[in-house]
Order: C-alpha cells, then sequence, then structure tokens
C-alpha cells in the first residue's frame, strides 16, 4: 500500500493528514498547549470513591481525572508511607490513558508504558508479550528469547508488529533505550514537586511513524516539524523519504484543499459516485448511517440498483468511519435487498472493507430489519469534536474554517 503523510498547521493546530493509494483516509491533530495521551504526570490523590472503586487524582493544576483502582492494583508511590493502600492525599506516578470526552474526565492509569519503534516497556508487568499481527511460532520464540532476559521485577516488554524479523542487537539496544527512559522518569518523579509533567506522549505524526514504518513520503512546510523528523530517523535509524515545502506563493493547505477535505467531512451528508448518497448522524449513544439511492438513474433491475450502491456505500462509509474518527457503537441501513445471496456477499464485503481499519472495529450481525450492527474501539475523540468550539456571542457550537 502506498501511504503519505501531509502535515500542515491548521488553526492553531498541527495536522496531519494520512493518505492511502491517494485517498485521504485520516485526520490526525495535535493541541498547541500539547497532547494529553500519553503524558506521565506526578499526581495527588484528591478523594477516594469507594462504591465506584476509583480515585480522583489533580495531575496538573486544578486539571482532574479518573484512576480506576479495580485496573491499577500496583501503584508508583512518589511519597513516603509504610503501606501499599492508596489513600486521600498520596502522590502517584500516573500516565494519561485515555483524553477528556465531553463531560467526562481524562482516564488515568498507573501501568506506565513507554513505546518504541519496536518494543514498548511495560511497568508493573514482568512479562514478555508479542503482538498478535505476529502469527509465526518460530518468530514469537526468537523475540521471547531475546527480551525475557532483560525483564525485570519493574518492568518488562511488548514486542510492536514492527519488531519481526528485526536484528537481535537493534531490539537489545532499545530495550536499553526504554529502560534507561523509564528509570529518569522514576527519577525525575521521586525528585518533581506534584503536578509536574516528567514525561510528553510523542505527537500524533510520529506515534502514527512508529506505528507504520512503511509510509512511502512525508511532506510538511513547517521547518519545525521537518527538523524533527529529521532527528527522529537519525535516531531511530529509519529512511522515510521527506520534503520540506517551501512555496510561499501557493500553500500547501491549498494545494491539498484542505479546507474543502475538512468540511467534507464534518457534513452529514455524503455522496457517492453512482449518485447515492450517506447521512452520518453522531448521537449522545451511537452513530447512524443511512444509504440512499439519491440520484442514482441505472437502468438495471431495483435489486442490482440496491446492491451495486449498497456496495459502494460500504467501501465509502469504512473510509469515513477512520476520517472522522467515529466509534462506539455504529448502526448503518443499508437500502433493503430480498436476495439472500446478495446480502450475504454485501456483509462479507463490509466485513473485508473493515478488517483494512487500523482500530479495533466488530462487525456483529445484520438484524431482522436489515440494519448492520457493528462496533469500533474509542482511541481519539471524533473529528466533530476536536474541532467544535464554543460561539463568545450566543455560547453555541459550531466550527470555525
Amino acid at each position: 500500500m502506498d501511504r503519505k503523510l501531509v502535515i500542515i498547521a491548521w488553526k492553531q493546530q498541527i495536522l496531519t493528514a494520512v493518505y492511502e493509494d491517494e485517498t485521504l483516509v485520516e485526520f490526525l491533530f495535535d493541541d498547541p498547549s500539547g497532547s494529553l495521551l500519553g503524558n506521565i504526570y506526578v499526581g495527588k490523590i484528591k478523594n477516594i470513591v469507594k462504591n465506584i472503586n476509583a480515585a480522583f487524582v489533580e495531575f496538573d493544576h486544578g486539571q482532574h481525572g479518573y484512576y480506576s483502582l479495580t485496573e491499577n492494583t500496583s501503584h508508583f508511590f512518589m511519597n513516603t508511607k509504610k503501606g501499599t493502600v492508596p489513600v486521600a492525599g498520596d502522590e502517584l506516578l500516573v500516565q494519561v490513558a485515555g483524553d477528556p470526552i465531553k463531560s467526562k474526565l481524562p482516564m488515568l492509569s498507573g501501568k506506565i508504558t513507554v513505546t518504541g519503534a519496536d518494543l514498548v516497556l511495560t511497568a508493573n508487568k514482568s512479562f514478555v508479550g508479542v503482538s498478535a499481527k505476529i502469527t509465526r511460532e518460530d518468530e514469537k520464540k526468537r523475540l521471547k528469547s531475546i527480551l525475557e532476559p532483560l525483564v525485570t521485577d519493574t518492568y518488562g516488554f511488548i514486542a510492536r508488529t514492527e519488531a519481526a524479523g528485526k536484528p537481535e542487537d537493534q531490539l537489545l539496544t532499545e530495550a536499553a533505550a526504554l529502560a534507561e527512559e523509564f528509570a529518569h522518569i522514576l527519577k525525575r518523579g521521586r525528585y518533581s514537586p506534584c503536578y509536574t509533567k516528567v514525561y510528553s506522549g510523542l505527537p500524533a505524526y510520529l506515534k502514527y511513524i512508529q506505528t507504520y514504518p512503511d509510509i512511502t513520503k512525508i511532506t510538511t512546510d513547517l521547518p519545525q516539524v521537518y527538523e524533527e523528523l529529521v532527528r527522529y530517523q537519525t535516531s531511530m535509524a529509519v529512511d522515510i523519504p521527506l520534503v520540506l515545502y517551501e512555496d510561499k506563493d501557493w500553500p500547501l493547505c491549498k494545494v491539498k484543499s484542505m479546507e474543502t477535505q475538512i468540511k467534507r467531512a464534518l457534513n452529514p451528508q455524503v455522496w457517492l459516485k453512482s449518485g447515492g448518497f450517506l447521512l452520518i448522524q453522531p448521537t449522545e449513544g451511537l452513530v447512524v448511517v443511512d444509504v440512499n439511492t439519491g440520484k442514482y438513474t441505472g437502468k438495471k433491475a431495483a435489486q442490482d440498483t440496491f446492491f451495486k450502491i449498497n456496495m459502494e456505500a460500504a467501501d465509502e462509509i469504512g473510509r469515513q468511519l477512520r476520517l472522522r474518527n467515529l466509534s462506539g457503537i455504529i448502526i448503518i441501513d443499508f437500502i433493503d435487498m430480498k436476495d439472500e445471496k446478495m446480502r450475504r456477499e454485501l456483509f462479507e464485503h463490509f466485513s473485508g472493507v473493515l478488517k483494512k481499519d487500523p482500530v479495533k472495529t466488530v462487525l456483529v450481525d445484520m438484524t431482522r430489519l436489515n440494519l448492520v450492527e457493528m462496533t469500533r474501539k474509542k482511541e481519539r475523540r471524533p473529528l466533530y469534536e476536536q474541532l467544535d468550539c464554543q460561539c463568545p456571542v450566543c455560547h453555541g457550537s459550531g466550527y470555525v474554517y
């Protein structure tokens, strides 16, 4: 697959547009104040709510997060104490594991992770894990044999998909670098006051490059991003063609029609090449997608017409879910088809489309009302929430282009 990145400035943010085979499939935004996700702080427990077995931790001045005591059974205490049970006033090392969503607080975790190009150091997990995408048993055994001697009582490692086939010395070098970084985080945490950020998560474009090192080209018009990418590639021994776009008369944003692309990704209506269209409506509890025949004027029989539009819609829905970063429960109302063979072929085709999504998706079933049910894991806020802002006059919400 030909995968390219275009990185530009967009409304005080850094926008990364991902193209696969020349088709725009994803938007990644980096907030100017720095994304919280992946950051590690010295936080203080403000209170513990026993009936939900959770603590509320202030990790930045005035900013609180939700810390599950069910999921976090081991803790990195930064204050001196006798026991291991967290109480109000304790200082903990916490990592932001989930962005705030509307009224929900950020999710905090005591399971500290430090991510590299091929490996992930996992604190409080003294074992070696291997990516599920590495299926060869001999490669799994090789990776475990390399990493298991490096496991300590404090941390272990996960071999990422990218670790497959990498030479032993390269993996050992990265493991040593991650262990040194983790030791530095612990040391800094012990000698820093509360609410100090002791580790910053990588920007979205670097995280993406770590996950997909097979990118064929990166283009940016931001000198600081270009220099950062050069440094990253040098340190990680990665070789991706980089282009610094410098035409001031015709900005990269206009060359790629980025404003138009974003407007389309926020529009509920998406036209298909056949003349049909989708209506995409996110609600509080789920996302509803309706497929319509629209302007289609094909001369084929009605069922063949519906099948053609549904198949095209399945491809476009897969792209739109990624582009808009929609997640949770998703209900799709395809055009009704009486032919059971056509319905089964559509379902199988849609299943294949969803397998290309890097985010975990589960295609559940087709209901008796011919509604397709699926779920998509929530990893980032949807596009409409990231770009939503409040009007200072009427206090309504909308988008500023």
